[in-house]
C-alpha cells in the first residue's frame, strides 16, 4: 500500500498582502488561489505556546482575538513553512505549506 503524502505538492508562485493588509493572498503553482484572514491564520497557529504540548494545553485560540494583527515579516523555511512575525509579537510559529494550502481550501 502507498504511503500519503505528508505534504500537498502545489508551491507558492506569490504572497501579496491585500484588502487594508488584513488578507494574504497566495497564488499556487496548481492555478489555485488562497485568500487568507490574518486573524484566522494567527488563531491558527499550531506552535507549542498556541497549541501546547498536549491538546489539553492548546490555548484554543479563536480569530476575534486578534482583531488588526498584521504580519511584520514572513520568511521561507526551507521549501515547507514560512515562518510569520506577527504585530503581536508572536513570532515562533512555522506555517507548513501543507497548512497554508489546506487553510486556503477551507480543509
Amino acid at each position: 500500500m502507498a504511503q500519503e503524502s505528508l505534504t500537498n505538492e502545489a508551491f507558492p508562485e506569490s504572497l501579496a498582502l491585500s484588502d487594508d493588509n488584513s488578507i494574504l493572498e497566495i497564488v499556487w503553482d496548481d492555478g489555485r488561489q488562497s485568500r487568507l484572514r490574518l486573524d484566522a491564520l494567527r488563531a491558527a497557529c499550531a506552535c507549542a505556546v498556541c497549541q501546547g504540548h498536549h491538546p489539553s494545553q492548546s490555548l484554543n485560540l479563536k480569530p476575534e482575538q486578534f482583531p488588526g494583527v498584521q504580519i511584520t515579516d514572513i520568511a521561507p523555511v526551507g521549501r515547507y513553512a514560512y515562518h510569520i512575525v506577527w504585530s503581536d509579537g508572536h513570532d515562533t510559529g512555522i506555517y507548513t505549506l501543507k497548512m497554508l494550502y489546506d487553510l486556503g481550501s477551507g480543509a
